[in-house]
């Protein structure tokens, strides 16, 4: 981490200017008159999730998130710097039983910093996607973090798990909840957020889902085959609110979309972030129009999962966040089911969509550079 010191004027007032890329592509930082030190934070773009649409015999785990670097360098004023932020891992369409995500891309700060992106999500319960990692070469003051897998899904089918976040100033990034444990089925989680909390197994009911998560605690669990009440919180994040969950009003068409998260205040230094999770849904209904929609996350806090019938879309993940899950179970192509996408280099959330044949994986966060002088 950087010291404070360095960042001060002579003045004693401490140092304002800041850039941001948030969208991939390529750019030239071109170092102003009168600095000698900048510092600079890159992450790598987030691997989108996995779809399938048969849940019996495959999983949909949600992609990993990118890599983060950070340093101070020596500069000259005048000096160009190549900028780069790598996309992330585009949504995938359910073209097939089942399609593993894409990885993200690498993102870089001339030759001073780099950050690779985070794998896709797989379809297969044994296996992890790979998290970007973060390198530094000739910076004072070198961090770096890899980003967050997605959790595991151990012995349950129509399963599927969040996005994991992109690595964060604390270290290595969060990776989404365990699902699918003892046999039960139609689980999901949201993504994980930059929280750096350990990951949880959800508990061992048939449709299980959770709330997003904040960066200072975990959004509640619910049960979606309790099928009027409301879905479950998000966590908080800091002195901001954790979204409210959704709520299905018995014998109806209609559901609520489940509140966002909040931020207690804008951020500066990725340091600063403190998001609430998204609230997430709770439903279980044969209504072919319910469309129920998981809150998004606060910056720095993930989307929220979702369980529904049909028709579902995953919350998406707030910066560096991992985007939320999905199950749906249809019988129509006129059905929809979308993972929920992931923030700034998170991973996106994994889609099972049985019989819901116009679906989308979470697509992964792009990458992003930051200078500060």
């Amino acid at each position: 981490m950087s010291t404070l010191s360095q960042f001060f004027s002579n003045s004693g007032r401490f140092r304002n200017n800041r850039r941001l890329w948030l969208a991939s592509g390529s750019d030239t930082f071109v170092v102003p008159n009168g600095i000698s030190q900048i510092l600079g934070v890159v992450i790598g773009g987030g691997g989108s999730g996995a779809v399938v649409t048969n849940g019996s015999n495959y999983y949909a785990r949600g992609g990993a998130g990118g890599g983060y670097a950070q340093g101070v360098i020596d500069v000259t004023p005048g000096q160009s710097i190549v900028v780069t932020v790598g996309a992330g891992g585009a949504a995938v369409p359910s073209a097939s039983s089942y399609s593993s995500g894409l990885a993200g891309a690498t993102s870089s700060l001339g030759s001073f910093l780099s950050a690779t992106g985070g794998a896709g999500g797989v379809y297969t319960s044994a296996s992890a996607p790979s998290p970007g990692a973060g390198s530094t070469s000739g910076v004072s003051e070198a961090f770096t973090a890899s980003g967050g897998s997605s959790g595991a899904i151990t012995t349950g089918f129509y399963s599927a798990t969040g996005g994991g976040s992109s690595g964060t100033p604390f270290g290595a990034g969060m990776t989404s909840s365990n699902v699918g444990t003892n046999n039960n089925s139609y689980q999901t989680s949201s993504g994980g957020s930059w929280a750096c909390l350990p990951t949880r197994t959800l508990s061992n009911v048939v449709g299980a889902n959770e709330g997003g998560h904040g960066t200072s605690s975990y959004g509640q669990q619910g049960n979606s085959n309790l099928s009027y009440n409301q879905g479950p919180s998000g966590g908080t994040g800091g002195d901001s609110a954790g979204g409210a969950g959704a709520f299905f009003y018995s014998y109806t068409v209609a559901m609520y979309p489940a509140t966002s998260g909040s931020s207690a205040a804008p951020w500066w230094f990725p340091w600063d972030i403190s998001g609430g999770g998204g609230g997430a849904n709770i439903c279980n209904s044969s209504y072919a129009y319910i469309l129920p929609y998981a809150g998004n996350g606060g910056p720095g806090a993930s989307g929220a999962s979702s369980y529904g019938v049909q028709s579902a879309a995953g919350g998406n993940g707030g910066f560096g966040a991992g985007g939320g899950a999905v199950v749906t179970i249809g019988s129509s192509s006129s059905y929809f089911c979308n993972g929920g996408s992931g923030g700034t280099g998170g991973g996106g959330g994994g889609v099972v969509g049985v019989g819901a044949l116009n679906m989308l994986s979470g697509s992964g966060g792009p990458g992003s550079v930051i200078i500060y002088w």
